[in-house]
């Protein structure tokens, strides 16, 4: 009897272990995508060959906007891709990707919550040219300005589905977290192109990092929160921005 109870419970544990080991959609996947898209250059007709062919995924598009996104059907991962057009030249102006899993991983006790988001954008013009009282003043107006338009984008595609919703809604929390905290102390942004990027803490989700570059009027930014930013400055990806 005791060989078999021991049993049953190996057995329930290497269930365990293998569902959190499980991933569908991988990081390199979302991302991967996004990475494929080149700022004023690509069109949408690349933006949708990137995207076809996907099972698992629902596509939005307005005029100016591509999204494609998903949701496993625990509702643990949730993700999406987005560009957008400049609607004279037809070309990418900004691009999106965002992955968050709230799953419990191999730990039946506490989730182990992971975000990250990424972005790329051509900044405004009137923003690059304003003049500031100086660069941490010309930082926060870029990131907000990136804020602002990845709300515009989102915001003509959200009626489409309550998962793109939910994902536009966090977002837009988290860069209203990173932004009150920048704020509250402006000094701060001197950190923002940094390895390591700037600390902040979200309600919900834990310790993050951000990291914003900038290489002529293109602004890279990278939010990593939960277990995805253990290691920040580290990390491949952060350290090739």
């Amino acid at each position: 009897m005791k060989y078999k109870n021991l049993c049953m419970t190996v057995a329930i544990v290497c269930c365990v272990v293998l569902a959190g080991c499980q991933e569908t959609i991988p990081d390199s996947k979302v991302f991967g995508r996004y990475y494929l898209t080149t700022l004023k250059f690509s069109t949408s007709a690349d933006v949708l060959n990137a995207v076809a062919d996907n099972e698992k995924e629902l596509l939005s598009q307005s005029q100016s906007v591509i999204a494609s996104y998903g949701q496993e059907e625990n509702a643990e991962e949730l993700w999406f891709n987005m560009v957008a057009f400049d609607e004279a030249k037809l070309t990418a102006v900004r691009k999106y990707a965002f992955l968050v899993d709230e799953s419990t991983g191999p730990y039946v006790m506490a989730r182990k919550r992971t975000l990250r988001f990424d972005a790329r954008a051509v900044v405004d013009a009137r923003v690059m040219a304003e003049p500031f009282e100086n660069e941490n003043a010309r930082s926060i107006a870029i990131l907000r300005d990136v804020s602002d338009k990845f709300n515009d984008d989102i915001g003509q595609l959200t009626f489409d589905s309550a998962d793109l919703n939910s994902a536009a809604m966090l977002t837009t929390n988290i860069f209203n977290t990173i932004l009150v905290k920048l704020d509250n102390s402006p000094a701060m942004a001197t950190r923002l192109a940094d390895e390591a990027g700037m600390e902040f803490d979200h309600m919900n989700l834990g310790k993050g990092n951000v990291r914003m570059t900038r290489q002529g009027d293109i602004v890279s930014i990278k939010i990593k929160i939960g277990q995805a930013a253990k290691g920040f400055e580290k990390q491949p990806d952060v350290k090739n921005m």
